[in-house]
């Protein structure tokens, strides 16, 4: 790479996204944040893993980006951190 080619960051590029989900139709938006909730809902393990700590950083700004842009500021969800319990472990161990 030359050393005047310009660099996109991932967090140009999730600014660009929240300013393209932001601006359009608020029935889209209203739409796809419906279907956030019930992609969330019906598969919780998937959806928390993705927009948690454990996930790659880009996955995991990337949903939180489209979570929270698609939706107008009043109706922002905060998700819950997802925290494995400790168990204590079976048997004589």
């Amino acid at each position: 790479m030359a050393d005047d080619d310009d660099v996109t960051s991932m967090y140009e590029f999730l600014d660009a996204l929240r300013d393209v989900i932001t601006s359009s139709d608020p029935a889209k938006r209203e739409l796809l944040a419906e279907m956030i909730d019930g992609y969330a809902n019906d598969f919780p393990d998937d959806f928390f893993w993705a927009t948690g700590a454990q996930a790659p950083v880009l996955l995991h700004n990337l949903m939180i980006e489209i979570d929270s842009s698609c939706r107008p500021d009043a109706q922002s969800k905060p998700r819950p951190a997802i925290r494995i319990v400790d168990r204590k472990p079976q048997g004589s161990a």
